[in-house]
């Protein structure tokens, strides 16, 4: 992946895409597993919405025109993150 000034960058194949759809059915998978309610609260309203319209084809590939924006846009961003560098925790902070 090239390293640009701005943004996140798109998926550079179906293949990367798909994978990153998979990223997001791994987290809510794992909110689910978790048992912290208000995380699983959450994650019900924002994304299970959006992953029960994904359909898979026969192939056990994704039908693309299954997938809307607001999960295309989060799948793409959990990808992204790996890129980011780690939170720098201020010491002083008690909380």
């Amino acid at each position: 992946m090239e390293n640009k000034k701005y943004g996140m960058p798109p998926p550079s194949s179906r293949k990367e895409f798909e994978h990153n759809v998979n990223l997001v059915l791994e987290d809510a998978l794992r909110v689910m597993d978790s048992g912290d309610e208000s995380l699983i609260a959450n994650k019900l309203w924002a994304t299970l919405p959006h992953l029960k319209r994904v359909i898979y084809l026969p192939n056990r590939r994704i039908d693309l025109s299954t997938v809307n924006e607001m999960l295309r846009s989060q799948a793409n961003m959990m990808d992204w993150m790996k890129y980011m560098p780690p939170p720098k925790l201020n010491e002083n902070d008690n909380e």
